[in-house]
C-alpha cells in the first residue's frame, strides 16, 4: 500500500493498520449492542473500502446475527481487548474502523448518527447530522 490515508491501532501495539483512503462514510451508532461493546451511548465507525485495509497482528473476532440478520464479525485485540473494526455481509467490502482507534482522528465527522431510537437520553449528539431510527439502506 502506497498511500496512507491514516494509521492506528489497538491500546497495546499488538495490532496496527494503515488505511490508503478517505472513508466512505462516518457516523455514530446508538444500537443496543454498540453501547454494550462502547460501555458509552454510541460508538463512532468510520467505514472504508476493505482493500484500502493493511493489518499487521492477528485480530480475534466475535460473530453473531445482527437484527437485520445479517452476520455481523467485530474484530479486537487479543491482548488488550481493543475494538478495532466490524464487518457485516449486509454491506460486502466495506469494513468499519472505530474512530478511537486511530492515532489522530481528528478528521472523523460523523455524516450520520444511527439507531437514534436505541440512543440514551444523556447521549448527545449533534443535531446538525442526520439521524435514522435504524439502519438506513446502503448507499
Amino acid at each position: 500500500m502506497a498511500d496512507i490515508f491514516a494509521s492506528g491501532g489497538c491500546l497495546c501495539g499488538a495490532v496496527t493498520f494503515t488505511v490508503a483512503a478517505p472513508p466512505t462514510v462516518m457516523s455514530q451508532c446508538c444500537c443496543t449492542d454498540c453501547q454494550h461493546i462502547s460501555g458509552a451511548g454510541h460508538l463512532s465507525i468510520a467505514r472504508f473500502k476493505r482493500g484500502d485495509l493493511e493489518v499487521s497482528g492477528q485480530p480475534k473476532t466475535h460473530s453473531m446475527k445482527a437484527d437485520s440478520g445479517n452476520a455481523m464479525t467485530r474484530y479486537f485485540c487479543p491482548d488488550c481487548g481493543s475494538r478495532l473494526f466490524s464487518e457485516t455481509t449486509g454491506r460486502p467490502g466495506i469494513i468499519g474502523i472505530v474512530a478511537g482507534a486511530f492515532d489522530d482522528n481528528s478528521w472523523f465527522k460523523p455524516d450520520m448518527v444511527i439507531f437514534k431510537s436505541s440512543q440514551p437520553v444523556w447521549d448527545i449528539t449533534s443535531c446538525d447530522v442526520p439521524g435514522y431510527e435504524t439502519m438506513p439502506p446502503p448507499t
